[in-house]
Order: structure tokens, then sequence, then C-alpha cells
């Protein structure tokens, strides 16, 4: 008799237990993510193990996510593809708590690619055996190194330069201008980019009227490593480049300003061309790091590499702003990146804050953005300091970044952990400081 009672208690509890793990899992809704875009938004460079933003972004809320990006498309390539949708894309659009898009860059390089081709082109320095007629209908960067004879457009520069500064003016002016101020130019973003748009968020609202979309800006692809640029670019070449340098950063001034200026029913703007692009406080620009512009010379590639995809990540999941325990993969990715430590500042910071709320990462007592021997060597005088006088002069994030093993005191128990694991980092190892602590 007591086994059968034992039996039947047993069954209970499980059932019991089943049913408390099942209403919790109904409790935890997954957020769905569906992706728009361009080649940006579809990885485009990542290597098989990396992680698109997309991805880094859905992980941090638990969620899933759907990618339909296209590599190569304007604003008018997603209004068609959202006009006549796959039976796929129509269902995750349906289900998505959240759409991601990003577009809007290939109009404005296919543009740009297209004028000064042309401009080459009819004034002789395209490479041999080219013509007008070998410009493709959608050029990009690369086909601008494919096409002109650099050799000779230095030397049209140096024989030219009036002529070659009024060009490129002009093409700012094409993309940047509005109609209202000049009629005599193309005004593109304006006329082309910031219509599509608007179009683009009404059709994907006529699909799912209570998704939340995030749109973001343009990085400027044209920022340099100032040591790389002065080994790169000398003489002719270089005055093209400061000619061109400042158009680019205009347009993605001008793009930002206009994007948050549309009609987009109150969507929020990650703005990803202030975290890649931004300049820090000794006046350096850094957009190269998050991409391989520099890998090569005679290549343009301006794709987000996987750190380019963190600080992208990051950037939207601070503009919807809901603090998630996500984030694993995310961090995850950061720590294998091979630079972390040189990780621009401004990015960095919109990192921490979502990974670990607006508080000190723990064990970078210091607040340097780096765990290393200052601050053991911060943790030391503090633990020195409150042994003579009872406060060890440290803010209240910094005791908590401080006290790394947890046990309320700052002392040099804490400091020889973070000693240790500056050790291990140094060596190769690639673990955060709580799963080094925890072994």
């Amino acid at each position: 008799m007591k086994k059968f009672l034992s039996a039947v208690v047993s069954a209970v509890l499980t059932v019991s237990s089943a049913t408390a793990v099942l209403a919790s899992a109904a409790d935890e809704k997954q957020e769905k993510f569906v992706v728009l875009g361009d080649s940006i938004a579809s990885g485009q460079g990542l290597a098989a193990s990396e992680h698109n933003y997309g991805e880094l972004v859905a992980d941090y809320y638990g969620g899933s996510v759907k990618n339909f990006a296209h590599s190569g498309d304007e604003t008018t390539d997603l209004i068609k593809l959202l006009e006549e949708p796959s039976a796929e894309m129509t269902s995750s659009l349906k289900d998505a708590d959240y759409v991601l898009v990003s577009i809007g860059g290939n109009d404005l390089i296919h543009y740009a690619s297209t004028y000064l081709l042309n401009v080459c082109a009819n004034v002789n320095v395209l490479k041999s055996g080219y013509t007008k007629d070998d410009i493709p209908a959608d050029p990009t960067l690369d086909d601008i190194t494919r096409l002109i004879d650099k050799e000779a457009l230095k030397a049209y520069a140096k024989a030219n330069p009036i002529q070659m500064n009024s060009t490129v003016q002009k093409l700012r002016t094409h993309i940047v201008g509005t109609k209202d101020k000049n009629k005599l130019y193309d005004c593109v973003i304006e006329q082309q980019v910031i219509p599509n748009i608007e179009k683009i968020n009404a059709d994907i609202k006529a699909v799912n009227p209570d998704a939340k979309i995030v749109y973001q800006t343009i990085y400027d692809p044209l920022q340099f490593d100032e040591d790389y640029f002065a080994a790169a670019y000398t003489g002719n070449t270089l005055t093209v480049m400061n000619m061109l340098i400042p158009v680019f950063t205009a347009v993605c001034d001008s793009y930002s300003s206009q994007l948050s200026s549309a009609d987009l029913g109150g969507a929020p703007i990650a703005d990803v061309y202030n975290d890649i692009t931004s300049v820090d406080e000794n006046g350096q620009k850094y957009g190269w790091y998050f991409t391989k512009i520099q890998e090569e010379r005679d290549s343009m590639d301006i794709h987000p590499t996987q750190a380019g995809h963190v600080a992208i990540a990051a950037k939207i999941i601070d503009t919807i702003g809901a603090q998630a325990d996500g984030g694993d993969l995310l961090k995850q990715t950061y720590g294998s990146l091979e630079n972390s430590a040189k990780y621009p500042d401004t990015a960095y910071r919109t990192y921490t804050k979502v990974v670990y709320g607006n508080t000190i990462k723990p064990g970078d007592a210091n607040d340097d953005r780096a765990i290393d021997a200052k601050d053991a060597s911060f943790i030391l005088a503090a633990y020195a300091k409150a042994s003579t006088s009872g406060d060890n002069g440290m803010t209240a994030e910094q005791k908590t970044a401080a006290n790394v093993n947890g046990d309320a005191l700052v002392d040099a128990k804490d400091a020889s952990s973070v000693l240790s694991y500056y050790s291990y980092v140094s060596t190769g190892g690639d673990k955060e400081l709580s799963e080094f602590l925890a072994k």
C-alpha cells in the first residue's frame, strides 16, 4: 500500500512540475526578429563561424531571427521584395515583434560610383580598353578601382585641380542637396532614399501593424588610421582622397538628419554612424576598425567585420532599450575579436551598457575599458587607503567592479584575482572574468 501511495504522490508531483515548467515557458515570450536590407544586413564578408548582427540581437533577447536581406539591394529593391514577398517572408513578417532595416547605402554608392565613372570616361582616365559602355548599371566602389586608371586620374587631378574639385562638390550637392534650395541637382537622399524608406515603412506596417521597426543610419566608409593613410595616399592620390573624404562625411551627416525627419510613424533609428565613425578624444577617426578597408589597398571592402556587427548589434539593442538577461553570444563574439583591446571608445561604451548595464565592467576598477595590472594596482591602492583612513576613495560603481570575488570587501584578494586574470588573457585566454574565477 505504501509503495502504491508513494507512486501516486510521485506521479502527481511529476505532473505538477511539468505543468509549472510549461506555464513558465508560455510566460517567457520568444521575441521574433526579421532582418531586411542590403549586404550589411545580410552579413556579407563574414566567415561561416561568425555572427551577423541580427543573430546577436535575437540571441540577446532569447528570440529567433529570419534574414531576408540581399547584397546590393537599393531601397527600390526592398520595396519590390515587400510587394512580391515569398510565403516564408510574409509569414515571418506577420509574426515579427521587431523588424530591423538597413537600407539606403547602396542608393548612394551606386549613384556616386555611376557619376564618378562617367566623369572619368569623359576625361579619358578609364583603363585601356574600357569605355562608358563598360560601366555597370549599379556600379560599386570596387568597380571604381577596377575601371579607373589611377595614374591617369592622378595626372588629370594634378593638371586640373579646380575642375576636379568642382566635380566632387557637384557630386556632394547631387546627393545631399534639397530640392527647395537648388533645383539643378538630383538631391538623391531627399528625392529618392527618404520617400522610398517611408514607402518601405508603410509596406511593413500593412503586413504587421504591431511590429516595432528599427532603422539604421549609414556609417562613413572612408575613415582611416592616420599612419596607414599617410603611407597609402601621397601626392595626387592624396589630393583626390582629401576631396572625396569630406563628401562622404557630408553624405552621412545629411542621411542621418533627413532620416530622423522622415515620416516613419515614430520608428526608432539606431545611430550606427555615431558609434562606428565618431572621433575619439584625440581627434582620431576609427571607422576603419570595423571594416576591411585597410586590408588590401586595391580593394574597397567597406562591409562590417565581426567587430562591426558587434557594434551594430549593441547599438540596435541600445536603441530598442529593453535590457535583457541574454547577451551570452554577444559577449562571446566580442571576446573572440583579435584586437578587442583597441575597440573604439564610443562603440565600447554602448557594448558595455547593453551587456553589463550602466555599471563598470567587473574587474575594470579604474574604468579604462581594460582589465589589467593597472586595475590590480588601483585596487591595492584603494585597499591601503581604506586600511589607514577607513575610506578607499572609490565610487559605488568602482567598488562593485573591484569586488570580483563577491565577498563585499575590496582587498588584496581581489587585486590578486584581477592580476591572475590579466596574466590569463595575456597568454591567449578568452574567457570572461566571471568564467575564469568560477574555475
